[in-house]
């Protein structure tokens, strides 16, 4: 008997579903960061972790040479990322990458025409339709991903940043920014360079998790009506919409939405578009899992 397994691989953590031959779940299994395009085989170590934790939640007794995987990776459309699938060595029955675009808008609309808006660490959107995907943006935290939570978070540290010099002054946002950041507002005088470098040591390496983990905050303080947080959720639905209308996208065609922001844009942009946006119900790894399946028939 074969199983199959959906993998939904991202910039924060990697989730894996395994199922039997009729689709049905058996058991999950949760990873860390697995972004194919940043780092290949830190990604795949992750994929397989994650694959054996849902194996073993299963409590079923299979090993790797009857799994069909199907992974939805982040990163996974580049030609790079396909280019080192190629070689590398797996010991699963089959193994399959698209991207984590790809694997939602399968899992979104059951396979009909549809545009997804993904809003988690990174950011992105896509029309798919005939078995085709067109990606807008994803482009990577340091080449755009607006309106993802990477984004969000590296504005906040900006905004902190800039209050230091008296640019921005919003104390209530950049107390709360800050004590999630261990330090004190507004710091005195004689402190602020060590905020500064604090700061600056905390996100050295300027990694896309880092920033995001700032994200829950800065929704916190949008729902408590704060005008700096509600000023960049604008910013980043206005940014969405943008995309929509440039490509012609938001007037024929459902929109599903997912990821850890998606239930906080949805109204947002729901009445800014006035048309109904979607929560996606299916998950990444049950369209990264019915893509498989087609492929192996």
């Amino acid at each position: 008997m074969s199983y199959f397994v959906g993998i939904d691989a991202g910039g924060t953590h990697c989730r894996a579903s395994l199922y039997d031959d009729k689709a049905r779940l058996l058991g999950s299994g949760k990873a860390g960061p697995a972004n194919v395009f940043n780092d290949f085989a830190s990604a795949m170590q992750q994929i397989e972790h994650a694959i054996s934790l849902a194996i073993s939640d299963s409590k079923i007794h299979t090993d790797s040479s009857n799994i069909v995987v199907g992974a939805g990776c982040a990163g996974g459309q580049t030609a790079l990322a396909k280019e080192q699938l190629l070689k590398w060595r797996h010991s699963f029955k089959q193994f399959y990458m698209i991207s984590d675009l790809h694997a939602s808008c399968f899992a979104a609309n059951k396979g009909d025409p549809c545009i997804v808006i993904i809003t988690g660490t990174g950011s992105s959107i896509a029309h798919y339709q005939a078995s085709n995907v067109a990606q807008y943006g994803g482009h990577g935290f340091f080449h755009g991903d607006d309106a993802s939570g990477a984004w969000l978070g590296l504005s906040a540290v900006k905004l902190l940043l800039k209050s230091y010099d008296h640019i921005v002054r919003d104390d209530e946002f950049c107390s709360v920014i800050s004590k999630e950041l261990g330090l004190d507002y507004p710091p005195s005088e004689a402190n602020k360079a060590k905020h500064i470098d604090a700061i600056l040591t905390r996100f050295k390496l300027k990694r896309a998790t880092d920033y995001a983990v700032l994200a829950p905050i800065i929704v916190d303080l949008y729902k408590s009506d704060n005008k700096t947080a509600r000023t960049l959720l604008e910013k980043g639905r206005d940014y969405l919409i943008s995309v929509l209308q440039a490509n012609k996208l938001s007037s024929d065609k459902p929109i599903f939405i997912t990821g850890g922001l998606a239930s906080t844009y949805q109204p947002l942009l729901a009445q800014q578009l006035a048309q109904e946006i979607n929560i996606m119900q299916g998950s990444a790894q049950e369209g990264a899992m019915l893509y498989a399946r087609l492929q192996a028939d």
